[in-house]
This record gives C-alpha cells, sequence and structure tokens, in this order.
C-alpha cells in the first residue's frame, strides 16, 4: 500500500519522491517536482497533454454543470414539491421532499437566504408532521425566514405564513400564561 502511495509522489520526469508536486496546467494528469523537469520531460508528454487536456476539460464542463444544478435550490424545490405530492409519476415520499425542501433553504442560488418557497413548504410539513416529526418550533423558525422573503413569496403563501406566526405566538404566550 505505501509503495502505491510513494508512487503517486513520483514526477513524471526526474521519479524523484516528493510531497509537493506541481501538476501540468493543461492536462492535469502529469506531475512535477519543478519547472526544470517539466521542461526536460515536455517533448515526451506534449502529445499526450493535448489529448488528455480536451478530455479533462470536458470532463470538468460536465462535472460544473452537474454541481450548479445541485446548488440550484429550484431544481431542489421543484423535485422536493413532485416528491412531496406525488406529481408526474414519482412515487410520493414526503420524507425525502422534506430533505430537499431543507436543502433549498440553505442554498443561495439562485435566491439569497435560500428559497423561500420552500422554507413555507418545509414549515407546514414540521407544523402538521408529515414526512418528519411534528415540530412548532421548527415551523415557526421556516415561517419567520419565509418571511423575511417577502418579493419572492406570493400574497396568499405570505398571509399562510403570517396567520402561522400568530398562531404560534397566540399559543406559546397562553402556555406562559399571559393571555
Amino acid at each position: 500500500m505505501f509503495e502505491l502511495y510513494e508512487e503517486r509522489l513520483k514526477p513524471e520526469s526526474c521519479g524523484k519522491v516528493s510531497a509537493k508536486l506541481l501538476r501540468c496546467s493543461s492536462c492535469r494528469a502529469a506531475k512535477y517536482c519543478d519547472a526544470a523537469c517539466q521542461r526536460s520531460h515536455w517533448r515526451r508528454q506534449k502529445k499526450e497533454c493535448g489529448a488528455l487536456g480536451g478530455l479533462m476539460s470536458r470532463a470538468e464542463s460536465v462535472a460544473r454543470n452537474d454541481l450548479e444544478k445541485r446548488r440550484d435550490a429550484t431544481a431542489m424545490f421543484i423535485l422536493g414539491l413532485r416528491l412531496g405530492t406525488g406529481d408526474e409519476g414519482i412515487p410520493r415520499n414526503p420524507s425525502l421532499a422534506c430533505e430537499l425542501y431543507e436543502a433549498a433553504t440553505t442554498v443561495q442560488k439562485p435566491i439569497p437566504g435560500g428559497h423561500p418557497v420552500a422554507m413555507l413548504r418545509l414549515a407546514l410539513h414540521y407544523e402538521v408532521g408529515i414526512g418528519v416529526k411534528q415540530e412548532c418550533e421548527r415551523a415557526f423558525k421556516y415561517y419567520s425566514l419565509a418571511v423575511q422573503h417577502p418579493g419572492q413569496v406570493g400574497e396568499e403563501s405570505m398571509c399562510q405564513a403570517l396567520l402561522a406566526l400568530s398562531r404560534f405566538h397566540k399559543i406559546w404566550s397562553w402556555r406562559r400564561g399571559k393571555i
């Protein structure tokens, strides 16, 4: 096992073992201990580098697009909505829908601060106990976060959130003996 690890620490040209190796900026596959080592190996590596560089850039592009999709709160919310309702032939799975709503509330793209409609859906799930354990405190938290985005939540949804917040406030005030 150590031999395999040691092999990964060897540069292409000179074969010296080093913990800090430089990578070829084009293909990122060839490793060198310094610029002189890279120059001495360049004639042998030039053809491979062009082919590998193209493959690497395509792979990076695919990976970047995939990462962008995973960081998109709207895409997470829509999939969560479909899982929560069982739309479009997708089997209903409220707990997975809640996980996606939760992720959409933390992702900053395309809406800074998270997806407010996902916050509302998650608050409703916590309030009623759909797909998650019923927790009024967490429902209150997500309703509170959602109303901080008034322009990005529809009027009807905003009214529902404000009504829920006032309902929670009355319940907690009653429990504390203030009403």
